[in-house]
């Protein structure tokens, strides 16, 4: 299983000077920032605008984050944000020759986004909520949905040195657990 910083230590990390901790913040939620601003209907290049402004408040304000498990909602909202204000700048000033096209932000954000770019911002809050989660969990959680060849409950119980009886119901309390972190990361159906 890889070795995996929680956002609480990477950002106790990034207070101490340390770049790779800031580098590994940055690598861990590019990919939701970018998909975001992208579905926000903005270009390439004004997306890696928005990506460059997110992550420079980020930097600003990573001394007031108190909560660090809710860095990626708070991350989504600055994006939104964002976005919003470069579409509505858009709109404001349309290129010359071109007819200025009018936009509710509501349409921005269609009720069905497309599937790929949920499972992305999914795939980043479980991460993250799977680091939040102790280790006898995290180890347990990762054999049974993450290794590949899915483990017996026998193997599992091998590999923890845990009763094949106890694997299911510790199982349970678990993805309990890992539940209530991602509510309080703002994931609503986990």
């Amino acid at each position: 299983m890889p070795t995996q910083h929680s956002d609480c230590e990477l950002i106790s990390a990034c207070h101490e000077g340390e770049a790779w901790a800031w580098d590994a913040l940055v690598d861990r939620y590019k990919g939701l920032v970018y998909s975001v601003a992208l579905r926000a209907g903005l270009s390439q290049e004004d997306a890696a605008d928005v990506f460059q402004t997110v992550f420079a408040r980020l930097l600003e304000h990573l001394g007031t984050i108190h909560a660090p498990q809710g860095l990626a909602a708070w991350l989504i909202t600055t994006t939104k944000r964002e976005a919003w204000s470069v579409v509505r700048k858009q709109q404001r000033e349309p290129a010359e020759g071109e007819v200025p096209v009018l936009l509710d932000t509501a349409d921005l954000w269609p009720t069905n986004p497309r599937p790929d770019e949920n499972r992305l911002v999914d795939r980043i809050l479980i991460r993250e909520a799977l680091a939040q989660l102790g280790e006898r969990c995290r180890k347990l959680l990762w054999l049974l949905y993450f290794e590949p060849g899915q483990p017996s409950y026998e193997e599992i119980g091998r590999q923890l040195r845990m009763p094949t009886g106890s694997v299911g119901p510790t199982r349970a309390r678990c993805l309990q657990k890992l539940r209530e972190i991602l509510r309080g990361m703002g994931m609503s159906e986990p």
